[in-house]
């Protein structure tokens, strides 16, 4: 059975889009995975260039985020303190999120596209 897996998104934002990079990438259960929280705390306190996390969803699960997806974002951007992303992949299928500073609610992002080397272009107006 495949596991999951996730990566810590770093980036930037500028003029309504997002450019963002999948890093350190850790394999986890096949319905759960933890990221590399010590990692991503040193590269947000180093660069401040953390955005958000990516993971995937095995075994056809789907790209709708789950209630411990959430809770994970919301004590991540309390922590952080600023909006982030969340992108869920399940095969070749993508879905992406944003939870903003201000606001408990998971919005959905309107456009992903996959650049080369891994980079993702996400633009949704949201700021």
């Amino acid at each position: 059975m495949e596991r999951e897996r996730c990566w810590t998104l770093v980036g930037t934002y500028e003029d309504g889009t997002w450019h963002a990079a999948k890093r350190r990438r850790i394999s986890g259960k096949p319905a759960s995975v933890e990221v590399d929280w010590e990692w991503t705390l040193k590269r947000e306190e180093k660069r401040g260039d953390v955005i958000g996390f990516a993971h995937t969803h095995p075994n056809g699960a789907g790209t709708t985020p789950s209630e411990r997806d959430l809770r994970t974002l919301r004590a991540w951007r309390i922590a952080l303190g600023k909006p982030l992303l969340m992108l869920i992949e399940d095969g070749e299928t993508i879905a992406g999120y944003m939870l903003h500073h201000d606001d408990d609610e998971l919005k959905p992002i309107m456009s992903i596209t996959r650049g080369e080397q891994g980079v993702f272009i996400i633009s949704n107006g949201l700021s």
